[in-house]
């Protein structure tokens, strides 16, 4: 298993503002279930940079699996 060093802190600001707003058990999930177009399925991602792009939050890093850059997209729910 490839593992990446992580930053301290991989938020921006307004990243950080929305990713607090996710309940634990959600974060969890996202993070677990990334596609890496290597590994032909869902993976962990070793998260390296988290921003925003308008109101969408990316989180982008590596798989844990294979080493991949690997990005997933977090769109805001509808209200």
């Amino acid at each position: 298993m490839i593992r990446a060093i992580q930053p301290h802190n991989p938020f921006t600001p307004d990243a950080e503002k929305c990713w607090k707003v996710i309940p634990e058990w959600a974060q969890r999930e996202i993070l677990c279930n990334v596609f890496c177009s290597r590994c032909s399925g869902s993976v962990p991602i070793v998260l390296e940079k988290a921003e925003m792009r308008r109101d969408e939050l990316i989180l982008r890093g590596k798989c844990q699996h294979c080493g991949k850059d690997i990005c997933r997209v977090v769109e805001p729910e509808n209200e």
